[in-house]
């Protein structure tokens, strides 16, 4: 059940309603039920089985590792459940996930949401491990936490320590909340309906037909897919966050202006952040500071030199991150090379760091510094991300270097604009295309501002007239009920990180 679907709409006004007048003891349960019913709507029996593995595993995990740190066990005995549930569920994960490379005829079994829930759980357990959290001893409610239906198919990756506390406290009807949860929700509809759903069928035509066209329209789809899946994952997270709200739970931001970020380092700390939190402190820092990396690093600080040998820790580390990076885009060798090549990028950077400081001085163009800096380092960013973004969406990865080698070899501007609009779109619609995107943009630089003041775009917005607030929920509802309810040939798209 898509969050597109009218009768998800349906089912989410059944489910509050219930919720709502309830009592305030019952309504955790409410939600489990709701999120239960929901997930066997989407998976059907496969999903809510497997959904229900990872919740027993790891609750009865949970509370064997703390009675055992209770006890004063030694790491030793208290890491064996540990690492045996978490082959168990990342062993289901990857089994799914890589069901078509096995088996081909019979396809990838796709489960939703199955990657975010994993790794929800898997977080939760090593902080159980770490003893930064106490485990859950009512079942029911850590089922909740794992299976809270709004962050299901397409998260945020949230903390156990995070949402637990207003996950069960049962909050009742706040009219703050619901105008803040409300207003996400809507723009959340528009950057699905409005930008990326809009923008499905033309990456559709030139990815699956690319042969056909030349390096420019290649790239154009590419700018395309770039726009798509921004709107398309952080749409469906702020439906997320604003269904949240509605019932008092906070849950982690998503994304911080990713197209304005100066480097590919921190284009990750923007984008799909709870994944790259959980990879930070689930992955990095732990295989960084770990004795064989240090062992590693020792050696070849003998051989290279200091200032080398003390970056092969964080080095290797950002590879293995990234490599999952790519795995979780998809169990095929283009993403893969996906992976790889933005771990590549991020350790050259790494290591060339003092020919990039030498290069800064001389040219005068500094990242980090505000004007003509800021702007080229973001500018060379958005190309980066837009190329590597090419082997998440190609067919294969001969696929993605073709594209590329078609992109150098073929670039011609003659004819474009004919091709373009021979994609399914018409003037009409790249006009209104351009216009949504101008006002995607124009938030983000907006809340980007705010942010440096230290005022979140919600407080601003809540501040504004009723008047103002009013006219910009209207425009924007406008051109949701335009893009998914009155244009001709609409056809919704499920979201794309529904499949991860």
């Amino acid at each position: 059940m898509s969050f597109t679907q009218p009768k998800f709409l349906l089912f989410l006004a059944v489910a509050l309603a219930v919720y709502f007048v309830a009592p305030k003891k019952v309504r955790p349960y409410v939600l489990l039920a709701a999120s239960y019913l929901f997930y066997w709507f989407s998976g059907g029996a496969l999903a809510l089985g497997a959904i229900s593995l990872t919740v027993l595993s790891v609750y009865a995990a949970g509370l064997h590792a703390g009675a055992l740190r209770r006890a004063g066990a030694k790491k030793a005995k208290r890491r064996a459940p540990l690492l045996w549930c978490l082959l168990l569920n990342f062993g289901i994960l990857a089994a799914l996930k890589f069901s078509g490379l096995a088996f081909p005829k019979l396809g990838t079994l796709l489960i939703p949401g199955i990657s975010f829930y994993t790794f929800g759980a898997a977080g939760y357990l090593i902080d159980v491990y770490r003893g930064k959290v106490s485990p859950e001893r009512n079942v029911l409610k850590f089922a909740l936490f794992v299976s809270f239906f709004p962050q299901l198919i397409m998260g945020p990756i949230s903390r156990y320590s995070e949402v637990a506390e207003n996950l069960f406290a049962g909050h009742g009807w706040n009219w703050e909340r619901a105008r803040r949860g409300v207003r996400r929700i809507i723009w959340g509809y528009f950057m699905k309906l409005a930008i990326a759903d809009v923008l499905a069928a033309p990456v559709a035509e030139i990815f699956d037909n690319y042969a056909s066209y030349s390096g420019a329209v290649i790239l154009a789809g590419a700018l395309f897919y770039t726009f798509q899946i921004y709107a398309d994952f952080a749409g469906g997270i702020n439906i997320v966050l604003g269904i949240g709200e509605l019932v008092g739970v906070s849950l982690p931001e998503n994304f911080r202006q990713p197209f304005f970020a100066r480097s590919l380092t921190d284009f990750w700390t923007r984008w799909h952040m709870s994944l790259t939190r959980w990879l930070r402190d689930y992955l990095f820092y732990p295989l960084a500071l770990s004795k064989p990396l240090a062992k590693l690093s020792r050696a070849a600080r003998r051989v290279f030199g200091q200032d080398v040998g003390k970056k092969i820790p964080a080095s290797a580390a950002t590879f293995a991150v990234y490599i999952i990076v790519g795995v979780w885009h998809g169990a095929s060798l283009a993403a893969f090379i996906f992976g790889l090549l933005n771990g590549a990028i991020i350790t050259l950077s790494l290591f060339c760091e003092p020919l990039l400081d030498t290069l800064r001085e001389k040219t005068g163009i500094d990242g980090s510094k505000r004007g003509f800096g800021a702007a080229f380092a973001m500018l060379r960013t958005f190309i980066i991300m837009l190329l590597l973004r090419i082997f998440a969406r190609a067919a294969s990865a001969s696929a993605a270097f073709s594209m590329l080698w078609r992109s150098l070899t073929d670039f011609r501007l003659t004819g474009l604009r004919t091709t373009l609009l021979g994609l399914g779109l018409g003037t009409w619609d790249y006009l209104l295309l351009a216009v949504c995107i101008a006002l995607l943009i124009g938030r983000d630089i907006l809340a980007a501002r705010l942010e440096g003041s230290g005022e979140s775009l919600d407080t601003r917005l809540n501040r504004a007239r009723p008047a103002a607030q009013f006219i910009l929920t209207f425009v924007v509802l406008a051109f949701v009920c335009y893009f998914g309810l009155y244009r001709e040939g609409y056809t919704a798209t499920e979201f794309i990180y529904a499949q991860y």
